[in-house]
């Protein structure tokens, strides 16, 4: 970032805002300056310095804020030191200028330890000096207003710093949410449409196969996919306005006709167990899921599910899962699809587990536990 963008950037405007009103102070060291017996040369020089270092600090806060804190102590030390050059000039007055130097230490973002470090070294030299000069000039004061005003500029700038950190933990929190919701929303459509569409394909195929031997059948299988295709559209509705809900009774009539439709041998339980309800949400997605993937990958002709008041499991005898580890093994080392992926998200909500493996029955299956 170039000097000019740092000069403009956020933030810049409350560095000029700050350091104008501790400039505010510097009004009596030019008034103290003016009212000395000094030679009319050194007075205008002395002037012309003292300018040119509070424009100086005007502009260092943005221009140094990025930058490494060594580079940070660099430019400080040289500040302090240049305006050693002032005491030729105007005689040991010169140290109030040092309340500026204290000021950068405190707000450029550096250390508490490196500020404090800087603030301490600056007033026992102040202090050094006004005892060498006898206390002249009532530079007795210096040492003690900057004391003062470094414990102080110090509190601020850590106050400054938290709360840029903390504005900086909220737009992270605000960023992190929408990631968040984008990845619910994306789970959400996939388990919406997934399954629906699974069936609207078989029972398109299905059609396609009976429009010559039986167009009686192939009018009804018609209609259920014109069903689906609207009931698929009414949830990608509901699931845009966030108002829709799982039924785990609705899903179980659902798996009845789509294994039926892709001439699955079904042996689904008649009725659902009283459910905790966190779980009965995830037992609908994952019997809702697990049909899908049953009538997509395994091949096979028969699918089983059991349904118990702590877990739901969904077996074929199909396939089988990519594995040759017997019985069932966890998520993380054999499930990688956006489906069991966001299984395992719903799961983890509702503090359940979810598995996957070899079926008994020489297939898949795939089974979410609830804590017991």
């Amino acid at each position: 970032m170039s000097v000019h963008d740092r000069l403009r950037a956020q933030g810049a405007r409350s560095w000029y805002i700050g350091a104008a009103s501790g400039l505010i102070w510097q009004v009596l060291l030019v008034v103290s300056v003016l009212s000395l017996d000094l030679p009319v040369l050194s007075k205008v020089v002395g002037l012309v310095l003292l300018a040119a270092l509070y424009s100086a600090f005007m502009l260092l806060g943005p221009i140094i804020w990025n930058e490494s804190i060594r580079t940070r102590l660099v430019t400080i030390a040289a500040y302090w030191a240049v305006s050693f050059l002032l005491f030729p000039l105007i005689g040991p007055i010169a140290i109030w200028v040092w309340l500026l130097v204290v000021s950068l230490a405190a707000f450029t973002n550096l250390p508490p330890p490196l500020a404090i470090g800087t603030s301490v070294l600056v007033i026992l030299v102040q202090f050094g000096i006004g005892a060498a000069t006898a206390f002249a000039h009532g530079v007795l004061f210096a040492p003690i207003v900057t004391a003062v005003g470094a414990a102080g500029l110090i509190g601020l700038g850590l106050i400054s710093r938290t709360n840029v950190n903390l504005r900086l933990a909220n737009d992270e929190i605000a960023r992190l949410a929408v990631v968040e919701e984008r990845a619910r929303f994306g789970r959400d459509l996939h388990d919406v449409l997934g399954h629906t569409l699974t069936v609207v394909t078989v029972k398109s195929e299905l059609a396609q196969r009976l429009v010559t031997i039986d167009p009686a059948k192939a009018e009804i299988e018609i209609a259920d996919i014109e069903r689906l295709t609207r009931s698929a559209l009414s949830d990608l509705r509901l699931a845009v306005s966030n108002y829709r809900e799982t039924s785990l009774d609705a899903e179980l009539a659902a798996a009845r006709t789509a294994l039926e439709a892709a001439g699955i041998n079904s042996h689904l339980p008649d009725s659902v167990p009283k459910l905790d309800s966190r779980l009965e949400g995830v037992f609908a997605w994952v019997l809702r899921e697990g049909v899908t993937n049953v009538i997509r990958h395994s091949g096979a002709a028969a699918c089983w599910v059991t349904i118990e008041p702590h877990s739901l499991r969904v077996a074929d005898d199909g396939r089988g899962p990519n594995t040759t580890v017997p019985g069932a093994t966890a998520l993380g080392a054999t499930g990688t699809g956006n489906g069991l992926r966001g299984l395992r998200e719903r799961s983890a909500e509702a503090s359940a587990e979810l598995l996957v493996g070899h079926s008994l029955h020489g297939g898949f299956e795939l089974v979410v536990r609830g804590a017991s």
